[in-house]
């Protein structure tokens, strides 16, 4: 069965423009992508953390994070949402990849914004002491 959805994919892919193709390139199909291959595609068909969990045999969210993590950093274009029950998928279009490029890049801006304060409170507290 796995084999089918890889071949489905490859297929997908066959069919897409050429930004998509780009965005669902894995370099090294030798290592096994086992959530990339169990999600399917469109943010309609997010499957929640918990589901994956469950259907691909991870003890718990944590794992199955490290895991997409690691199909991402091998080349995986695995997208997340939390709107809606949240979830994770595969992409269907350019705009469902450029909006999540818009969620992560206002994520990381509030991000470096809480590391500036933090920062600039240790800096205060060692110019106190």
């Amino acid at each position: 069965m796995q084999q089918n959805k890889r071949m489905g994919l490859m297929k997908e892919a066959q069919d897409r423009t050429p930004m998509q193709e780009a965005a669902a390139t894995v370099p090294d199909r030798t290592i096994p992508f086992v959530v990339m291959e169990a999600l399917h595609t469109g943010k309609e068909n997010a499957i929640s953390a918990q589901a994956l969990c469950d259907f691909l045999g991870f003890n718990s969210v944590r794992e199955l994070q490290h895991e997409i993590a690691r199909e991402r950093n091998a080349g995986a274009v695995i997208l997340s949402t939390c709107h809606d029950g949240g979830g994770y998928f595969l992409p269907s279009s350019d705009q469902e990849v450029k909006q999540f490029i818009r969620t992560l890049e206002c994520r990381a801006r509030n991000t470096f914004a809480a590391l500036r304060s933090a920062r600039n409170y240790i800096r205060q507290q060692g110019e106190i002491k």
